[in-house]
């Protein structure tokens, strides 16, 4: 993963209680549209998503392209994107 790049967690808070990825940002997928400009102002900027299974990521990855962003990621499911990022799970 780049530098400059974005970890995503759009899975709800209570999800993400249970675990998550280290240095990931928690923005549930009902408040995407809403609030991504403020946590990704720049929209070249990679952003890696994951949720539960790789269905809400998907919708994200969508939702984000229709608003301009271009670098997008869909890392699948929490394990997926945990092994494809070698980053532990946290608490």
């Amino acid at each position: 993963m780049e530098a400059n790049a974005v970890l995503l967690d759009v899975r709800t808070p209570e999800e993400h209680k249970n675990g998550y990825l280290e240095g990931a940002v928690l923005l549930p997928l009902a408040e995407l549209e809403n609030k991504i400009a403020s946590k990704v102002p720049a929209k070249k900027t990679p952003i890696y998503i994951y949720c539960r299974s790789g269905r809400r990521a998907e919708t994200a990855v969508e939702k984000l392209k229709a608003m301009g962003y271009t670098d997008l990621h869909n890392l699948r499911g929490l394990k997926d994107a945990q092994k494809k990022l070698d980053l532990p799970i946290s608490k």
